[in-house]
């Protein structure tokens, strides 16, 4: 497993692991995995997961909130965007 898509991380967790689950059996299973992330390079299962302070997790529901808190911006769409409002930083003929 190298790349994950963070639209099919549930169903690829569902298949991978048992919960309850420890941080240790997830990074043996998935921590080489990395979501892949539309701005950037992306991170690792295992990076993640030592971003926080969870020793178990539940269910897949509580893994992957627990992954979608520690990613960075690469994650996010387009920053800055607000389509309740101008923003001359995007603006252009088409947009207008």
């Amino acid at each position: 497993m190298s790349e994950i898509e963070l639209s099919e991380m549930n169903e690829v967790f569902e298949e991978e692991l048992t919960f309850p689950a420890t941080s240790e059996e997830i990074i043996g299973e998935c921590g080489d995995a990395t979501l892949q992330a539309s701005g950037g390079d992306g991170a690792t299962v295992a990076d993640l997961i030592e971003r926080g302070e969870s020793d178990e997790f539940e269910s897949t529901e509580e893994l992957v909130n627990t992954l979608m808190t520690f990613v960075d911006d690469d994650y996010v769409g387009r920053t800055g965007y607000s389509d309740r409002s101008d923003n001359p930083e995007y603006d252009d003929e088409e947009s207008v």
